[in-house]
């Protein structure tokens, strides 16, 4: 559990759960709690904080308005197969309640960025839940990129190797990557068309109402990037098709030689093997070695064309 005070005119600090029922939020002050449902339960929190907490619901992926504050819950992008636990935010005016498991509440990284004192305690709830879901924007942008880079590594590989066995395997990982994503993203829009649609608050701050905004910018951006790593992980597929489809006619092509060279022996051996009389058989030994060199070059001629070609782009 973090609890974070931040104050404009005094000094930022982070406040231990016996500090915070005594916390008094006032103008210039925002404080940020950010803990699992379970520690939240078990908190003292200040009266106004409580009662949000009291009352709120977090059924669903959605945004719902009360008299002094809202909530919202979003998705989380993670590795694993089943859908990680959203992150439920309480906004108040100059509160935020960040609840969730894991990876949705470990905003670590953001937290660090603050060097010293800073002036968050001008900072509505509302500004700060915008950038707390910005920070989970840049986490999806990072597993893009995560996913561009294999999908190079991957293509790379397709075009100057043979075929490996674990080529498609890896391409059916980042298909399936690309598709928790898309579905993580597909469940944040009617959170961000909510927060900006014109009668989502009709008295929040136009600085409130321009993050949101940016928000939104931010959202589509993101989903453009998305829908191009999606586009080049199908286009992955294609290059291995067709390389497959390269390999495949090399291989028949091969084989097409190896055809000719053990048919040319068989035909050799039948004309030979017919019942008629020929001077070549009354060599004997010598005849019959021949015979058999002969077949043996032909087959290491055509094989030797065979090979060439398998080799050969």
């Amino acid at each position: 559990m973090q609890i974070l005070f931040y104050d404009a005119k005094g000094h930022d600090r982070e406040l231990s759960a016996k500090q915070l029922a005594g916390a008094k939020i006032a103008k210039d002050t925002l404080l940020w709690i950010n803990a699992t449902k379970a520690q939240i339960v078990k908190a003292k929190l200040p009266q106004e904080v409580a009662a949000a907490i009291g009352e709120a619901r977090f059924d669903e992926l959605s945004v719902r308005v009360y008299d002094t504050f809202y909530t919202l819950a979003v998705p989380v992008a993670s590795d694993s197969p089943s859908p990680a636990p959203p992150l439920n935010l309480l906004v108040g005016e100059d509160w935020l309640v960040t609840l969730g498991e894991g990876e949705a509440i470990d905003f670590a990284e953001f937290i660090s960025h603050d060097v010293g004192e800073t002036m968050k305690g001008k900072l509505s709830g509302s500004t700060l839940a915008a950038a707390l879901l910005s920070e989970h924007f840049s986490r999806i942008h990072r597993r893009v990129s995560l996913i561009d880079r294999e999908v190079d590594r991957v293509e790379e590989k397709v075009l100057v190797t043979r075929e490996g066995r674990n080529t498609l395997q890896i391409m059916a990982v980042l298909r399936r990557q690309v598709s928790r994503l898309r579905h993580v993203l597909a469940d944040y829009r009617p959170v961000i068309h909510a927060l900006t649609r014109p009668d989502f608050l009709p008295g929040m701050a136009d600085e409130d109402s321009k993050h949101f905004r940016y928000l939104q910018a931010g959202y589509e951006r993101l989903e453009d990037d998305v829908n191009r790593v999606r586009e080049a992980v199908v286009g992955s597929f294609d290059l291995y098709s067709t390389r497959i489809a390269l390999d495949t006619n090399r291989l028949i092509r091969t084989l097409t030689f190896f055809t000719i060279g053990i048919g040319l022996i068989g035909a050799m051996a039948g004309v030979f093997g017919m019942n008629f009389k020929v001077p070549l058989f009354e060599e004997g030994q010598a005849a019959f070695s021949m015979i058999t060199a002969i077949m043996g070059g032909i087959m290491a001629v055509t094989g030797g064309i065979a090979l060439y070609t398998y080799r050969k782009p």
